[in-house]
């Protein structure tokens, strides 16, 4: 049986399961993510492009900074987000969510403190193991189904190449730097929801903390 991307493991990943707890915005107000552009814009360079875009990102080690996201049913929310590759990653998000998110390199953790609940999934099992994996190169795991080159960004989408999830994640460039700027994730049911990220800081040292959960760290040492 699949496992089904957005409505699994990626409500978990992105906080689809409490986003009654944010605000709702109107649909306008979500940035475009539909370019009316070829799949492949250059074909002739792809093989390039991609080489470029995974050196870009293997030359990330680490990153702080905010996030700001988007539903396609019009909500929104935003927070801070940390990410140290291989693995780990950090949502926290404002008020009035209540909701944290944590990667420790194994398994993704959603906390919602509203209704205190903590949900696990694998972190294979969602599309951010593609670009927190300790070298990137995605035609390893995944197909590259569209990659747009515009003078506004360079936009890489994929989907996994198992067949074993539903949906695709579309990641969005500076045209110039190759910096990730958002990422979008489409489940298998037409809907989307996109980060858009911000202040970013680049390869500081991050506490190595933000991506250990309290209770898991209470748990270690006492065995």
């Amino acid at each position: 049986m699949k496992r089904v991307l957005l409505k699994t493991s990626m409500a978990i990943l992105l906080g689809a399961t409490a986003l009654g707890a944010v605000a709702q915005v109107p649909q306008s107000a979500a940035p475009a993510t539909e370019q009316r552009l070829p799949a492949f814009t250059h074909p002739a360079t792809v093989p390039q492009d991609l080489a470029r875009i995974y050196a870009a990102m293997n030359s990330t080690v680490s990153f702080s900074g905010r996030f700001a996201q988007y539903g396609s049913d019009g909500s929104f929310s935003q927070g801070r987000v940390y990410l140290k590759r291989p693995g780990k990653i950090r949502f926290e998000y404002d008020a009035p969510a209540q909701l944290l998110m944590v990667s420790d390199g194994v398994t993704l953790t959603q906390v919602d403190k509203a209704l205190d609940t903590k949900d696990r999934v694998p972190l294979k099992a969602t599309p951010l193991a593609f670009f927190l994996a300790e070298k990137v190169k995605l035609e390893d795991d995944v197909e590259v189904i569209s990659l747009q080159k515009t003078m506004d960004a360079v936009s890489l989408t994929a989907k996994d190449g198992s067949g074993q999830m539903d949906g695709a994640i579309t990641m969005i460039f500076d045209p110039n730097t190759l910096a990730l700027r958002e990422w979008v994730v489409h489940d298998g049911f037409g809907q989307q929801t996109k980060i858009l990220l911000s202040e970013l800081k680049y390869n500081e040292r991050l506490n190595p903390r933000l991506f250990v959960l309290r209770d898991d760290k209470r748990r270690n040492r006492r065995r």
